[in-house]
């Protein structure tokens, strides 16, 4: 299994202790656009979060400027990745982005 980035956003606000209860919050909300059931938890020494929907790992990876989407899968799964589900999934992770405010309205 191989780590892949799989999309990067620019972010206007920062990871603070608000903005990460704001999108835990989202996480909640939103969990039912999801296709399969999902855990999801904060690395305790970095602003990275995992999402886990078995078989992948998505790593959410937060900077200053800047949100990368990592992902860790098996061969076979990736091969159910196709264009459109990473579509979906590109705008269920900017959805949460926009209604945590790490992206402006704009």
């Amino acid at each position: 299994m191989k780590r892949q980035k799989i999309y990067e956003f620019d972010i206007d606000t920062p990871l603070n202790e608000e903005r990460r209860e704001a999108l835990e919050a989202n996480i909640e909300k939103n969990a039912g656009l999801s296709p399969k059931p999902f855990e999801y938890g904060w690395e305790e020494d970095a602003d990275i979060l995992h999402i886990l929907i078995d078989p992948v790992d998505i790593e959410v990876e937060f900077s200053a400027g800047k949100v990368e989407v990592f992902a860790t899968a098996p061969v076979w799964a990736k091969v159910g990745f196709t264009a459109k589900r990473k579509a979906e999934l590109h705008t269920l992770v900017e959805t949460v982005l926009r209604e945590s405010e790490f992206i402006s309205a704009a």
